[in-house]
């Protein structure tokens, strides 16, 4: 069995899309080890890759205004991060730390955007996390 047919079993974004669209994407993605403690990604630094954990836990942190870190979120093995960068180019929102020892599948944006515009449900699944995650961290901040 294909990783890929690995991250469609777990990962919502995988399940939906087609045989050719997941070979495709696969096919442009790399595979990073992260130790414990290492940063993947800083909150305002310029988007980049997309990012879907295949290995481990991460934790995904935020500023608030006043400059007081904040805890968002942990993901897990087949969840993924950094949809909002790699589709509209924006500046990273969260920080995203190896809790423990992680692999990611790295996926560049061109591939996503490429992907995505072919498959209205990967889009609405990377949308729909976009939105949650953002209504999410504004609750957080209020608090």
């Amino acid at each position: 069995m294909s990783l890929s047919d690995d991250l469609s079993r777990f990962s919502k974004l995988f399940s939906v899309l087609e045989d050719d669209a997941r070979k495709k994407l696969m096919s442009l993605s790399k595979k990073k080890v992260f130790v414990k403690g290492d940063v993947i990604c800083r909150e305002g630094e310029q988007g980049g890759d997309f990012f879907v954990l295949t290995k481990g836990t991460v934790s995904v942190s935020g500023d608030d205004l006043l400059g007081r870190k904040f805890e968002l979120a942990t993901l897990k093995a087949g969840e993924f991060f950094g949809e909002l960068a790699a589709l509209t180019g924006q500046r990273r929102q969260a920080t995203v730390t190896a809790a423990e020892d992680v692999e990611v599948m790295c996926f560049p944006p061109a591939a996503v955007a490429e992907v995505v515009k072919t498959s209205a449900p990967a889009m609405e699944v990377m949308q729909k996390a976009g939105l949650h995650r953002t209504e999410d961290t504004m609750k957080k901040m209020m608090e």
